[in-house]
């Protein structure tokens, strides 16, 4: 994955963003890694980290308070499958899963539910929340589509050898 400041990656954004809902607009184009009938989980395409991953709720919600309980279980679900996942492929000191968004549509935050998973390899100052979840210091995006679709092949195949929760 290649760095890019955050004026590079805004630039870079501002270049794909269209009028409607970016997260919808991701659920709608973008190849997932695993699905539910209730979310996607996607690569980050400027991720905190390589390996960032989002769990998006598949209808448009702003309010996590706006979900049905089966939507809020499956979005948190397919963000534990992914932990498995991201743990077994790409072997992080550590792994953060937050809901975040912001109330209003900003160039770097939207407001429709979705989870972020990111791994965290430095274990250092870097690591901290208010280091990560940030645009300030940049983004990762990917140099090619072959080193998207490997990652996304390994997190997937990860996904299947991970096992599921036991259900009561």
């Amino acid at each position: 994955m290649k760095w890019l400041s955050k004026q590079e990656a805004l630039a870079r954004l501002e270049l794909e963003h269209g009028p409607a809902c970016r997260m919808c607009e991701l659920v709608r184009s973008a190849e997932p890694i695993v699905a539910s009938a209730h979310a996607v989980a996607i690569l980050d395409r400027y991720a905190a980290r390589p390996g960032h991953v989002l769990v998006v709720l598949r209808r448009h919600e702003e309010k996590i308070a706006g979900l049905a309980w089966p939507e809020y279980e499956a979005m948190h679900q397919l963000a534990w499958r992914l932990t498995r996942a991201i743990e077994a492929t790409l072997s992080p000191r550590r792994i953060y899963v937050a809901a975040l968004g912001s109330a209003v549509p900003l160039a770097t935050s939207f407001p429709h539910v979705h989870l972020h998973v990111i791994p965290l390899s430095d274990g250092g100052e870097s690591d901290r929340p208010a280091n990560v979840f940030t645009w300030i210091n940049g983004m990762y995006v990917f140099d090619d589509d072959r080193e998207e679709q490997a990652l996304r092949a390994s997190l997937f195949a990860a996904t299947r050898s991970s096992g599921r929760p036991e259900l009561p």
